[in-house]
């Protein structure tokens, strides 16, 4: 890959949990401010606060990935 796609994906990774947290809120807004909850209230917060987990969790093996890369290319 060239230098342009990676920096891209950097981006792209480092926004990452950034919109699960938008999406994550809105659904907050949307399940317990409009709709309401009619069942487990832990249930559909944990379904609220899924995507932020998820994106987050997908971001921090990229974010060690290229943190070590860096470093190796520092020793080199």
């Amino acid at each position: 890959m060239n230098k342009e796609m990676i920096e891209n994906y950097k981006k792209y990774a480092f926004i990452m949990p950034f919109v699960g947290l938008f999406v994550s809120l809105l659904l907050f807004v949307y399940f317990f401010g409009i709709t309401g909850v009619e069942g487990s209230i832990w249930a559909a917060a944990l379904y609220c606060a899924l995507p932020f987990l998820v994106n987050t969790i997908c971001f921090l093996p990229v974010c060690i990935y290229f943190k070590v890369s860096k470093k190796s290319e520092e020793h080199t």
